[in-house]
Order: C-alpha cells, then sequence, then structure tokens
C-alpha cells in the first residue's frame, strides 16, 4: 500500500485546478484587494478553457503570478508558482516571499510543495509528499530577476513529508498564515470555505483514508509509517 495511491486522475486533478482559477478571477474581494493575483487566474484559465480530457492530458499545467500582501507588519511581494507535467511527471508549487515590494526584489524564503513518484533504481529516496526549502531558480523568479543564491539552492535536503497541496490549498494557506483584515475576509467567505472543503473533499478525504487504512491493517516493524510516505 502506498501514499499516493488514491491521487486523483491527472486530467481530474487538472480540471480541478482549472476550477480553482476559474473560482479566483471571478472573486470579489480578490479582485478588489489582489488584482495581479486575479488577473493572472483569469489569463491562465482562458489559456487551457476549452480543451477537451484528450487534448488537456497532452498538456502542462503552468501557472504563475506574482502579488503584494501584508506580512509582519510590512507590504511584501509573493510570488506563487505551479508545474504539474502530464500523467504527474513533474509536480511542484512554490511560494517565495520577498522582504520588499519593489524591484529589486530580495528574497526571505522560498519552499516547493512536491509531489514525487516513487523512482526505482539508485536515485537518492525522497517521501512522495513533500516541503523542500530553497530548491534551485524557478521560472517566474528569474521573470522577475530575484536571485536564490542566499537560499544555498545546492543543498536540496532535507525534503520533509506533508500532505498532498494544490492551487486552493496553497492559497489558503497563503491567506490563513498571512492574516489582515483583507484575507480574513476572504477566508471567512462562505464560498470560499466552500471551495476549499470541496477542494479538502477531492485531494485530501483520500489521502487520509488511505493513511488511516494502513494504521489500521498494515503498519508493522516492516512495514513503518515512514515507508509508507516514501511510497515502499
Amino acid at each position: 500500500m502506498s501514499v499516493h495511491i488514491n491521487q486523483p486522475k491527472f486530467i481530474d486533478f487538472f480540471r480541478n485546478e482549472l476550477k480553482t482559477l476559474q473560482f479566483i478571477s471571478t472573486n470579489g474581494t480578490i479582485i478588489s484587494k489582489f488584482r495581479q493575483l486575479a488577473f493572472s487566474c483569469e489569463q491562465t484559465f482562458h489559456i487551457y478553457n476549452g480543451y477537451k480530457d484528450k487534448e488537456l492530458e497532452k498538456k502542462d499545467f503552468d501557472f504563475r503570478t506574482d502579488f503584494d500582501i501584508t506580512i509582519e507588519k510590512a507590504t511584501r511581494r509573493v510570488v506563487v508558482e505551479s508545474i504539474v507535467t502530464r500523467q504527474y511527471g513533474i509536480v511542484s508549487y512554490v511560494l517565495s516571499v520577498c522582504e520588499n515590494k519593489d524591484s529589486p526584489f530580495n528574497i526571505l524564503r522560498k519552499f516547493h510543495f512536491d509531489f514525487a513518484l516513487p523512482i526505482n533504481g539508485n536515485a537518492a529516496p525522497k517521501p512522495v509528499y513533500h516541503i523542500q526549502y530553497g530548491g534551485k531558480q524557478s521560472p517566474h523568479l528569474t521573470t522577475l530577476s530575484i536571485p536564490v543564491d542566499v537560499l544555498h539552492p545546492w543543498l536540496s535536503s532535507p525534503r520533509i513529508n506533508t500532505i498532498p497541496i494544490n492551487m486552493a490549498l496553497l492559497l489558503d494557506l497563503i491567506f490563513c498564515e498571512f492574516q489582515t483584515l483583507d484575507t480574513v475576509k476572504i477566508t471567512n467567505d462562505r464560498k470560499w470555505r466552500d471551495h476549499i472543503k470541496h477542494n479538502e473533499d477531492f485531494l485530501l478525504k483520500p489521502y487520509y483514508e488511505k493513511l488511516r487504512g494502513f494504521l489500521s491493517t498494515d503498519h508493522k516493524f516492516s512495514s513503518l509509517l515512514r515507508d509508507y510516505n516514501y511510497g515502499r
């Protein structure tokens, strides 16, 4: 039994991300308070909208945006990126936090939330769902001329086990962690909460159901939780 056995099918995951982009691009509070986020979602949604499933299965989901938000009593630029290649070849959601809101930007934090299918062979093992601090230069940081050398990207470990994530859950994390009157208005809104519940049902409920099954029936000295999380 492997941790990712209940991961949604690629096309279902892709379609769900498009629903999130459409939802955010039509959310009045986000349009008003986080205009660039809403605009990026609208642009990306229209890139993929109209494709049939067979066409969409051959494409990669690629989303990039940056917007300002108050963090520790100062307005700072955050960068959000997502790349999900076909059939989950690569799945990475990136959150970067800059010290300032104007160029040139100084990066403070950069986290990757990744889904990495288990690979047999001599490759270094990693948790299937993991967080990585730092990491190499990502595409939108390159576009914004934000260097990451200060984070020492050559050090790729440790990769810390986490739960599955998608765009809705990542943005909900950002709004909950960087609380302002505006973000609280978003996260307390009934429509937002309904959307997050849908994503928890879609991605997290199957994950936790399978985890419960593992701990109930397969958990033993030869099959530890860490083995399960590494996809063994």
